[in-house]
């Protein structure tokens, strides 16, 4: 119960007693937790917990909870905030109190253990009533340690510091209407952790992933800037759109009521009566909306990590998602202030509409975003009906990808996923990371296999040969490379025998080096590199830090670890020739350095020094060539001359750098010239 304006005064000890939450004694600005703290709370465990609210200004307020008290002082424009230090998980239902000596508030029976948000559309909205086994599930709820928060979602023009909802105890009542992925997946964290778990969901069907995403996200990203200047063009667009409604309106009312009496005498259906155009701020898939108004009110409530299950909205746009997808959870992390923390997702199952550029963006993005990975569900769905019924798969398996990534628990948490090819002769042959125990043809010969050449592709026969698959078709005698599950509705059978279904994928061409490079990269470790005057890290899987990481024949740099250029251990004084390939997270900041110089290598170049690239691929693998002789570096991008106009020293070693993004670098390739 929460009682914010009370006529008399109650000392601490009796509101606590009493079970009321608030107590207010003539303040301009009532004391007030934020919206997200209320009784039957869950507060993450072992790391500092931001606890918040709105009072009087220069107010001095202390937070007590489990024998701690924090102080925070109301700053002018009435919010204060404090952080408890890290807590241990309890089970135990206690009070979290804030007192400004005048004024109390507190929230009762709260527990202290793993709190995971669950947003996206209509998937993860979906209720567990509605699943399969969904009825036995309610009638079993009743879990005391599980606690969930069903938050009243909403689409905003400004960022809102509130949001509707309340915590509650796991019950028939409360389990029925809550989020059936988000529910299983709790469920299977409390049988596997055996600590409270609180859920929080804020999803809303039907929507779009940019609406979920902040504006300064959108705006300084080239390739998704067009989304925010599309809003304002229909903003500016409206006063004229309703102004012709009207002129039409009266004509249109008329047309329609001949209509309906036609349809009346006829026994046929009404038609629609004509409306004037929604003003579009009513949109709730305009951008920014449903960040603003259902994700900005949760921050920065402690969690462990988030769950979403969206995509449908947005897969027309397939490509465009390969960036906007990271580009919202690197707008989330940023405001949340508790770095890359696991965010983990569904890739959308079969449907018709579905398109397979849209899965092949949500896998990519396992690979370029730090902490994240993807539940697969190609056996799961049907081609017709976009909310599968079978929630619980999806929720488990949704838990054993934070089984290992959240709580690094030795567990298979996903199906084989691509990791490589080569070619022998008409042959391909590929490599999978995840390979669970061995691979699997669950049900017979393996389907889903594509073969493509130069031109043509065909339907390949596909056989598991140890831990690889080999791919060949009678028409494709010069195969470059396979597409496997590359359908809106993929028809396939690749587990592995930890029982997980492999995911879609493209592969990305053959690669050969060509005759007089020798590689800089071993593909497995760091051999050959090291940091400024460090010593060489030659066998390391990692620099000494982990910054830089060699493994599936490329280093991937984590900026998350801090800012170091990793260089060879050679020299080069000779001059030479330089290929490699970079693909770059969302945002990242980074380059290659040319006997020291730096040669930069953005996520955008369109944002960077080079403005007129055209074939530069946001967060997709890019050819850097660069031939050096003398002092001077001719550069290129994917085939675009890049203007490099700095001298080079007569000798120096090759870097890399990332910064703010993650970055990877393959195939880095040099042939001396002289």
């Amino acid at each position: 119960m929460r009682i914010h304006l009370l006529t008399h005064v109650m000392t601490l000890a009796a509101l606590v007693g009493s079970g009321l939450t608030s107590v207010n004694v003539h303040a301009a600005e009532p004391l007030r937790l934020a919206s997200v703290f209320t009784d039957n709370a869950v507060l993450q465990r072992g790391q500092a917990v931001p606890v918040w609210g709105k009072g009087e200004p220069g107010q001095a307020v202390v937070v007590a909870f489990a024998g701690q008290e924090k102080s925070a002082t109301v700053d002018k424009d009435g919010r204060w905030m404090t952080r408890l230090d890290a807590l241990a998980a309890s089970a135990k239902g206690q009070t979290l109190t804030a007192n400004s000596g005048r004024e109390a508030v507190a929230i009762g029976n709260v527990l202290i253990g793993e709190v995971w948000v669950c947003s996206g559309q209509s998937n993860m909205a979906f209720g567990l009533g509605g699943s399969v086994n969904g009825k036995a599930t309610i009638e079993a709820a009743g879990d005391d340690q599980l606690r969930l928060f069903n938050a009243r979602a909403q689409a905003t023009d400004e960022p809102q510091e509130s949001i509707g909802g309340s915590w509650a105890v796991d019950s028939s009542r409360s389990a029925a209407s809550f989020s059936a992925v988000g529910y299983y997946f709790g469920k299977a964290l409390r049988k596997k952790l055996g600590v409270p778990v609180g859920l929080i969901k804020s999803a809303v069907g039907g929507t779009v992933a940019e609406a979920w995403t902040a504006r300064e996200e959108l705006e300084k990203n080239p390739t998704l800037k067009p989304l925010l200047d599309q809003q304002q063009q229909r903003l500016d667009a409206y006063p004229k759109s309703l102004a012709g409604y009207k002129e039409r309106e009266a004509q249109l009312l008329k047309n329609y009521e001949a209509a309906v009496q036609t349809a009346k005498a006829s026994g046929g259906r009404a038609p629609r009566k004509p409306q004037p155009p929604a003003h579009p701020s009513a949109n709730k898939n305009r951008p920014i909306g449903l960040y603003n108004g259902s994700i900005v009110p949760l921050q920065p409530y402690a969690i462990k990590g988030a769950i979403w299950y969206q995509g449908e909205s947005n897969s027309s746009r397939g490509e465009q998602y390969r960036t906007l997808f990271p580009a919202m959870i690197s707008s989330w992390r940023r405001a949340w202030g508790q770095g890359d923390f696991p965010f983990l997702f569904v890739q959308i199952t079969p449907h018709r509409n579905m398109t397979p550029e849209v899965r092949e963006s949500q896998r990519v993005t396992t690979e370029t975003t730090q902490n994240t990975a993807m539940a697969v569900t190609t056996d799961i769905g049907h081609p017709t009906d976009i909310h599968p019924k079978q929630k619980q798969p999806i929720g488990e398996r949704l838990a054993l990808a934070a089984r290992a990534l959240a709580y690094e628990e030795d567990v298979e948490c996903s199906g084989p996923t691509y990791d490589s090819m080569s070619v022998d002769g008409n042959r391909v042959i590929i490599n999978f990371k995840h390979l669970g125990g061995g691979l699997v043809a669950k049900g017979g010969q393996l389907k889903g296999f594509v073969v493509y050449g130069k031109g043509k592709e065909a339907a390949g026969s596909a056989k598991i040969v140890g831990d690889t698959i080999v791919v060949s078709s009678v028409e494709i005698s010069d195969p470059v490379g396979v597409r496997f599950g590359w359908a809106n509705v993929p028809d396939v059978n690749l587990y592995n025998k930890a029982g997980l279904p492999a995911s879609p994928f493209k592969t990305d061409g053959v690669y050969e080096p060509e005759s007089g490079f020798e590689s800089l990269l071993t593909g497995h470790d760091v051999t050959g590199w090291h940091y400024k005057d460090g010593p060489a890290f030659d066998g390391m899987k990692s620099a000494s830090d982990g910054r830089y990481t060699g493994r599936d024949g490329r280093i991937v740099v984590n900026p998350g670890k801090g800012l170091a250029q990793l260089w060879t251990t050679r020299e080069f004084a000779k001059d030479f020739h330089l290929k490699l390939e970079f693909r770059a997270g969302v945002n990242a900041d980074s380059g290659i350095f040319i006997r020291k110089p730096q040669l930069q290598c953005r996520d955008y170049f369109v944002a960077g020094p080079y403005k007129e690239l055209k074939n530069y691929r946001p967060q997709d693998w890019n050819e850097i060539e660069v031939i050096v002789k003398g002092g001077v570096a001719t550069c290129t991008c994917n085939g675009e001359p890049l203007d490099f106009p700095k001298a080079l020293p007569a000798t120096g070693p090759i870097g890399l750098e990332a910064d703010r993004g993650q970055m990877e670098y393959r195939r880095i390739r040099i042939r001396e010239l002289n």
